[in-house]
């Protein structure tokens, strides 16, 4: 798989540099791009950067990029932005909106850490969609003049959402990360559960190992004794060479006929 990644805009405080809010769209974009690009061929893509840091005219920019692209063989294009204007969330834009796979991965992974998902858009009127050979998708991954946006990207941090978009150009779904309370909940249902395991296992031994009560002694429980000397007494149960050969059952069972006889008489 051949990928082709833009850092979008050129670099902060030049011509065609991008937004600036709460947080600065050039820096940002090449804070996540190229760790996407570094989570990519660690999973065995190969990536293609084409990013432009420096032009004369904005125009300039946007060919130089598209160029890259189109002078490699590529089967996804992928542009990186922040977005403005006070929304929030994240949203990725097509080709005539066109839905597929990585586009709605990128929009799922995003919401799962906690971005508003606000959907696939249609982007043909953007140049690098418009003008790439590729299949393409432009991702915005979130507001940086929106306040709640900004905080929640810096508590997420940029290596993470560059997790989540290469997971997504991948075909991933992203696979959420436990919160602490989530880990020590899960650790309790585990022990629980280990608890739960080892009493049956405990059960099942006594079903295939029966304990055996050959003599009223000191093995036999104090609560069998009586009846069972009362048993062996009135001739109900007769031990051979080996003893008495009782189990629980027939030790509750003893019990049962003894505490019948009393009753009755």
């Amino acid at each position: 798989m051949i990928v082709g990644i833009n850092c979008g805009h050129t670099v902060s405080g030049t011509v065609g540099s991008g937004a600036v809010g709460f947080l600065n769209e050039s820096n940002e974009t090449r804070r996540v791009g190229y760790k996407v690009m570094e989570y990519l061929r660690a999973k065995g893509v190969t990536v293609v950067d084409c990013t432009d840091d420096y032009s004369s005219t904005v125009s300039g920019n946007l060919k130089k990029i598209v160029d890259k692209a189109n002078a490699q063989p590529l089967d996804l294009f992928v542009s990186i932005h922040f977005n403005s204007g006070g929304g929030r969330g994240t949203e990725v834009y097509t080709y005539n909106g066109e839905v597929f796979k990585q586009a709605e991965l990128v929009c799922e992974n995003m919401a799962e850490l906690g971005f508003i998902n606000r959907g696939i858009k249609n982007g043909s009127n953007l140049y690098v969609i418009r003008r790439s050979n590729a299949r393409s998708m432009l991702i915005e991954v979130c507001f940086v003049d929106t306040e709640s946006d900004a905080d929640l990207y810096n508590k997420v941090g940029a290596d993470r959402i560059a997790e989540a978009i290469s997971d997504a150009i991948v075909g991933e779904k992203m696979e959420e990360e436990l919160t602490m309370s989530q880990y020590e909940e899960l650790k309790q249902m585990i022990s629980e559960q280990t608890a739960r395991v080892d009493v049956l296992q405990n059960e099942v031994y006594k079903i295939e190992n029966p304990m055996i009560y050959n003599y009223i002694d000191d093995n036999m429980p104090d609560w069998a004794k009586e009846a069972v000397r009362w048993c062996v007494d009135n001739g109900i149960i007769v031990g051979t060479g080996s003893g008495l050969g009782l189990d629980d059952t027939k030790l509750w069972t003893c019990v049962v006929m003894y505490r019948l006889s009393k009753t009755l008489k």
